[in-house]
């Protein structure tokens, strides 16, 4: 089920993030990787204004794009563009709080979901993914020789 998140309106929405912050967007991507990772689906946040780097679209990864809109469009033209041009519209959620683009989603058959309750989805992954991170890190460590050696003349004096 692909997503499509207004990206924007998402920071404006979560209580912990700020759109005059300059690094809010770079945050935002990162938690929301976390989420497209976890359920492994394809995921387009649009933002607001100039790209930065210049890029119009960029690629995270295989199924994460950050796209900007157009010269002289807004991200909720953007997101209506990339809504009408997808062949599978009834299997994608829009994430926004935004009334208008609500409506015109729900027209196509697309499935919306409030920022504000995705936003608290999204932090739940987060917290999720960085328990298997950090879980995956200790059953992965690597125990040096000398440790070996240790362990193994304390278990074979008994």
């Amino acid at each position: 089920m692909p997503y499509i998140i207004d990206g924007n309106n998402l920071i404006g929405c979560a209580p912990d993030f700020s759109l005059g912050d300059p690094e809010a967007r770079g945050k935002m991507v990162s938690i929301i990787r976390k989420f497209q990772e976890s359920k492994n689906t394809k995921v387009t946040v649009v933002f607001d204004g100039e790209p930065q780097g210049g890029e119009r679209r960029q690629p995270i990864n295989a199924k994460l794009i950050v796209v900007y809109p157009r010269y002289g469009l807004s991200a909720d033209d953007e997101i209506k563009h990339i809504l009408e041009g997808y062949q599978h519209v009834k299997e994608t959620v829009l994430v926004t709080a935004d009334r208008e683009l609500k409506d015109f989603a729900r027209g196509l058959g697309v499935r919306t979901v409030n920022s504000i309750e995705f936003y608290f989805t999204l932090k739940k992954a987060f917290a999720s993914q960085g328990r298997k991170e950090e879980t995956l890190k200790r059953v992965n460590a690597r125990v040096s020789q000398n440790e070996v050696e240790q362990w193994l003349k304390i278990f074979s004096d008994k």
